[in-house]
């Protein structure tokens, strides 16, 4: 009897919940957004430029859920909504933030820690009562990026953490973009994991060769 040699042990946490092909997660988060100081979000008067605007509270809490699709264990596609509950500085009036946005995520799907980057875009929106108590009600587009880490604590459960950028219009017509960054912590339910024995069988050359019950890849005859 040989030994192959060195080889993953397969039975470690660290590779025993890699992320596999066809999975799906949904979950919820959790989390803080810095709204920017220059975010176009308030019912503007086409014939009072900045009538309305408010600064809002410097940190927002901000809460949510999402919903993804992996077709490889290296990308998929994520759906989330979110809203952002705070306050002006100027009136203390209500301000509720909210946003509905979709992503492309790339993860190196090599460990049951998985680390990933982001890319998507989206509405970004306000709700809030009228001038002069608060915003209005306004919406913008904005794209946001960002990365973070998984950690698959089992078959089932995944803990994530996420720090984005989300990038929307400034205040004024032409005058660019702003930036509201935003740090989120989540936890998902994974779905279509394939069972050990199954995942080996679909894996060409992880089988039971000589049928003698052991796996191949722990197989040292």
């Amino acid at each position: 009897y040989t030994d192959r040699g060195k080889s993953r042990d397969r039975g470690k946490w660290i590779y025993r919940w890699a992320p596999q092909r066809n999975m799906a997660e949904i979950g919820v988060y959790g989390g803080v957004w810095f709204p920017s100081r220059h975010l176009e979000l308030y019912a503007s008067q086409a014939n009072m430029p900045g009538v309305g605007l408010q600064l809002l509270r410097v940190v927002a809490p901000e809460v949510g859920a999402r919903a993804g699709y992996y077709p490889s264990r290296f990308i998929g596609v994520e759906l989330e909504g979110g809203v952002m509950p705070t306050r002006t500085l100027g009136t203390d009036g209500r301000a509720t933030a909210w946003t509905v946005r979709g992503h492309i995520v790339a993860q190196l799907g090599l460990w049951s820690i998985t680390p990933f980057l982001l890319v998507g875009t989206g509405v970004l929106g306000m709700s809030s009562p009228a001038v002069p108590m608060g915003l209005g009600a306004d919406q913008d587009v904005a794209i946001h990026f960002g990365g973070g880490a998984k950690f698959y604590i089992n078959r089932w459960i995944q803990l994530r953490l996420d720090v984005r950028d989300v990038v929307s219009n400034r205040v004024g017509v032409g005058d660019g973009l702003t930036s509201s960054p935003e740090v989120l912590l989540g936890l998902s339910i994974t779905l279509g994991r394939k069972k050990e024995r199954e995942a080996d069988k679909a894996r060409p050359g992880a089988g039971d060769k000589d049928g003698d019950g052991v796996l191949d890849r722990d197989d040292f005859c």
